[in-house]
């Protein structure tokens, strides 16, 4: 049986700026970089027959802090189909300039992002800025979901056991797991330095942990003794 495990990347610098990444990129910030190191720590026993990374640098660089904390580190390869969702007209603007109009049609104050779980999940606001993009560039669930597949379904054809590592990003790893998990809650952002790990059984799909910090907090806790 092959197991894939979904790393969400570390902390970066729009993270911080409250900007949209997508397909956007900016650094990881010191508390990114310790994030991916604690999380390869946890996973440190893990032996990962290949690894993968979208082409956006945060994704990459965060792999590669994950791995070097491995027994055995295999080496990295990139996938642009592991990307996070383009978010169009978005792209590099702040949160408030692209959720902003969401909080006007609820005539409700700006909170960000987690003020919005009150009212819509992760899929339902991507639905919402998707309509509301009048350049047609937000590339959409749908999209994302089938490049996604399109790539998983490509590695269980080459590896049939085995570990795989994919380092991606929040709302790209939402977009499967409610894809394959209908039953499965993706209210709130995937947190930085997580791991979603499922099992495919010749294309049968198992979640077996969403959204797990459990790897991420052992690192935190060998490294602050």
């Amino acid at each position: 049986m092959l197991k894939l495990y979904f790393l969400r990347h570390g902390q970066t610098v729009f993270n911080l700026e409250e900007k949209v990444q997508g397909y956007n990129d900016s650094p990881l910030t010191p508390k990114g970089r310790y994030d991916a190191k604690c999380a390869g720590y946890g996973a440190g026993k893990i032996y990962f027959s290949a690894a993968f990374s979208g082409d956006s640098q945060r994704q990459i660089d965060t792999a590669r802090y994950f791995l070097e904390q491995n027994l055995k580190p295999c080496m990295l390869k990139t996938d642009p189909r592991f990307r996070e969702m383009c978010y169009g007209k978005y792209e590099g603007g702040s949160y408030r300039e692209m959720l902003g109009p969401l909080y006007q049609e609820l005539h409700e104050e700006y909170a960000g992002y987690q003020g919005l779980y009150r009212f819509y999940d992760d899929l339902q606001i991507a639905q919402k800025l998707e309509k509301n993009d009048e350049t047609g560039s937000f590339e959409g669930i749908e999209k994302v979901r089938k490049r996604f597949l399109d790539a998983i379904k490509e590695l269980g054809r080459r590896y049939q056991e085995g570990n795989i590592l994919i380092s991606t990003s929040s709302f790209a790893i939402c977009a499967l797991v409610s894809y394959l998990f209908e039953e499965v809650s993706v209210k709130g952002l995937v947190e930085n330095g997580s791991l979603t790990i499922l099992s495919d059984d010749n294309g049968n799909y198992d979640l077996i942990r969403f959204n797990d910090i459990s790897y991420r907090k052992a690192g935190e806790e060998h490294f602050n003794l």
